[in-house]
């Protein structure tokens, strides 16, 4: 099963325009967001397990990771800083 590794909202400190507020964690169910980069990942392989990445180096997965999604470089310079709330 292909692993797609996320960052959990709360822990934010940069945001991208076009991300995807919308999902949950499959593991702990916290609200991830998921860059433009992830959504390519989602609609290429949709049963793509979303995993935030508190989850992911705590150990709950043995999955090994092999590579950065296409276009992560991209959404980086793209993101801006979180803004206060």
């Amino acid at each position: 099963m292909l692993l797609l590794i996320v960052m959990r909202q709360a822990d934010m400190a940069v945001v991208h325009p076009r991300q995807d507020d919308t999902r949950v964690c499959a593991r702990c169910g916290e609200p991830v967001s998921i860059f433009p980069s992830g959504q390519a990942v989602l609609a290429a392989a949709p049963d793509a397990e979303i995993v935030c990445g508190v989850c992911y180096e705590r150990g709950d997965s043995t999955d090994d990771v092999k590579t950065l999604a296409p276009g992560s470089m991209r959404d980086w310079f793209e993101s801006v800083k979180r803004p206060r709330r």
